[in-house]
């Protein structure tokens, strides 16, 4: 039996319920008087709230130094029907994140189609929480920990919690009871006694159906409701679903590994179906008037009025709301179309986006483009995002052209509008998409289209990947990796030669001496000692903080409706005027996190936080970033349900001490599914351990 230095030896599995049961002994005590600060009306942030500001960004400043985080060293559940977790296995929170309400912040409202507005820059920092799992006053402590953050973790991997996987009968009996499970049977919801629900904005409604988009993924043949090994469609991992509306979305010809090893920003790629129902349940001009009659839609704001006639283009947007008469009648003038966010209204886009920005995990976001017969709404330009262009009604002629540069491969900023003799040469793809047709290029291609004679256009475009580079990365990461570096290596903090300024600048850069040359091996030499896991871990960090705030709200299927805050049935209504839980949650529940990337762990400002997207509203950056402050022992409860997903969790082998506060704060806010303990044995996705500490 495997065990690890300063742990006892794993016990023996035993099954309860087909949850994960982990028997630990807790150090640590929270105060019971710890409480949840009330909820305060949310702002919208400075500056634009629908679309993102150029030069802003989420890196908090590094005057101070993040606690190091003691966390459980089990290994991530990959799938739902098997998850290993070697003994002895240490590591740090690491956890998958989903993509933006709006495309304009995909494709930025702005006079060109793709070019970013410049608007008032953002604030870095995300506002500080209304709500908080328990109080946490860290002290304080130097900034940005590298060595001393990696002692920190070796520390906690002697005190860590062993585990080890159930035995092949434990296995056979949760296939048994998964067998036998209804969905019939269980009730309706479970509830904390707390209130419930979250801001109007981001509560959905059940998904009757596993989809309401046509066939997706073509690539299943079982029932869309069901995997492959028999698990039902809402208990699969989120992301493996954004996986499988990927596949619907370039498939069937091309799979998901075929596209991402030949296309993936490298060249376009072109499908022809010829099926031209095959977007049809996305959109249509009459899904348009009816979101126009029942919405305020706005011109600017979210649509823009187009043309583009003798190589000019224009902007024709009046002010007010946007109805259809006025509409209809542009467009029959000849104006294009186009909104910048269509998933804020149209159910059936935002269900395409949110599933995709699981498996994607950045912002995802869509365009719609309206264009009559014979006209162009747009001059050539490219944009910063990997597009996907769904054809949904007409025909539509695309020319792409290659990079003029270097520079403008995988471009991380769009480009303003070009004539047609500053494009590259003649087109590399001249083609006309039919209804039912994709076209994918890369960020970067500039890229032209105008309709046909006698045919009318209505397509979406897909984006994704803005600001999701390597580059985005570093410019997170060195501003920590310095911080760090400097605490640890004295050199970094020795006085700069006197004779610096007589070797380096615009004067001197023709320079070739001597003393310049071996000043640039002594600054290289010490690029080098920035380096650091650590900084890489902060860096990663902040990227999923930002995506939680860019994030749609999770769209929760019908199949896990009644387990979640938003079920009905929580709470009786009495008579005498009185309310009553009456599903609460106790030990004997189950949970898991609603979707992988629900929320993120992150340290900053000496606290931890986990920040999470369950609040945000469909409308890009209408409020600030969500978060709540954990004390070191609750954030391991938060890690152990991130590893553990998309299994359940018994409440009772949760490694906090006041386990049912920690739940319910989490249910409160719509992270995590939970069942009763009659639920609890028909779950097909879960498994037992015993460990002890």
């Amino acid at each position: 039996m495997e065990t690890v230095a300063g742990t006892e030896p794993v016990n023996p599995t035993a099954e309860i319920g087909n949850s994960i049961v982990i028997a630990t002994t807790s150090s640590a005590t929270l105060p019971s008087s710890a409480t949840k600060k009330p909820s305060q009306k949310r702002k919208k942030p400075a500056g634009s709230p629908h679309q993102p500001t150029p030069g802003a960004t989420d890196t908090p400043g590094t005057k101070t130094k993040p606690p190091p985080i003691d966390l459980i060293t089990t290994g991530p559940a990959m799938n739902g029907s098997e998850m290993q977790l070697p003994a002895g296995s240490a590591g740090t929170t690491s956890h998958d994140g989903p993509s933006p309400p709006s495309a304009k912040k995909q494709k930025k409202k702005q006079p060109e189609e793709g070019k970013e507005s410049h608007g008032k820059k953002q604030k870095s920092n995300a506002k500080q929480a209304r709500f908080h799992i328990k109080l946490y006053s860290a002290p304080k402590q130097p900034v940005a920990a590298t060595t001393a953050g990696i002692a920190k973790k070796k520390q906690a991997k002697q005190q860590t919690v062993t585990t080890t996987a159930a035995s092949e009968q434990t296995k056979k009996q949760q296939q048994q009871n998964g067998k036998k499970s209804s969905k019939k049977s269980r009730p309706s919801s479970k509830v904390n006694g707390a209130s419930v629900g979250l801001a109007p904005s981001s509560v959905v409604t059940p998904l009757k159906r596993p989809s309401q988009i046509k066939q997706e993924p073509r690539t299943l043949t079982r029932a869309k409701n069901t995997a492959t090994d028999g698990t039902a469609h809402h208990e699969l991992d989120s992301v493996m679903i954004g996986r499988q509306t990927f596949a619907w979305l370039i498939g069937p010809g091309t799979t998901v590994d075929e596209f991402m090893r030949t296309y993936w920003e490298r060249k376009h790629l072109l499908v022809k179906r010829n099926d031209r129902s095959y977007y049809g349940g996305l959109l249509s001009r009459a899904m348009i008037d009816e979101m126009l009659r029942t919405n305020n839609i706005e011109y600017t704001k979210n649509i823009d009025i187009t043309s583009y006639r003798d190589g000019q283009r224009e902007t024709h947007n009046p002010d007010g709301r946007v109805l259809p008469p006025d509409l209809w009648h542009f467009y029959d003038t000849g104006c294009s179309v186009r909104m910048l966010n269509p998933q804020t209204y149209l159910r059936s886009v935002y269900e395409l986006n949110v599933k995709l920005q699981e498996y994607f995990h950045c912002m995802t976001g869509a365009n719609f483009y309206l264009t009559p017969p014979g006209s162009q709404g747009f001059a050539p330009h490219y944009d910063d995002i990997e597009a996907f262009v769904l054809q949904i009604e007409g025909r539509k002629r695309w020319r792409l052209y290659g990079p003029r540069t270097p520079q403008e491969v995988l471009a991380r900023v769009s480009s303003e509008n070009l004539r047609q003799d500053e494009l590259a040469g003649p087109p590399i793809l001249d083609v006309v998409l039919e209804a039912g047709d994709l076209l994918y290029f890369p960020r970067g291609c500039i890229h032209q289209a105008a309709t046909v004679p006698g045919a009318h256009s209505l397509h979406i475009t897909v984006s994704m990947y803005q600001r999701n580079c390597w580059a985005d990365l570093f410019e997170q990461m060195l501003p920590i990796a310095l911080a760090g570096a400097a605490e640890e290596e004295p050199q970094l903090r020795e006085g700069l030669p006197l004779d610096l300024h007589q070797h380096f600048g615009i004067v001197h850069s023709d320079g070739t001496g001597a003393e310049r040359r071996r000043l640039i091996v002594r600054i290289r030499s010490m690029f080098d000692k920035l380096f650091s896991d650590a900084a890489i871990d902060g860096a990663v960090d902040q990227l999923a903080k930002r995506f939680q705030h860019d994030a749609l709200p999770p769209l929760v299927d019908f199949g896990e409706w009644d387990d979640t805050v938003y079920g009905s049935g929580n709470y009786e209504f009495r008579p005498d005027g009185t309310v009553r839980c009456a599903r609460p949650i106790d030990d004997r529940s189950s949970v898991r996190l609603l979707r992988r990337n629900i929320l993120r762990l992150v340290s900053e400002e000496d606290k931890l936080r986990i920040y999470y997207h369950t609040d945000n509203s469909r409308e890009y950056h209408q409020y600030e970033a969500n978060f709540l402050e954990l004390d070191h022992e609750t954030a391991l409860g938060v890690e152990l349900l991130i590893k553990m997903y998309p299994r359940y969790v018994l409440v009772s082998s949760l490694p906090v001490e006041d386990r049912l506060e920690f739940i319910r704060s989490l249910w409160e806010k719509g992270l995590i599914v939970c069942r009763r303990p009659d639920d609890a044995a028909s779950a097909n996705s879960s498994a037992t351990f015993t460990t002890t500490a």
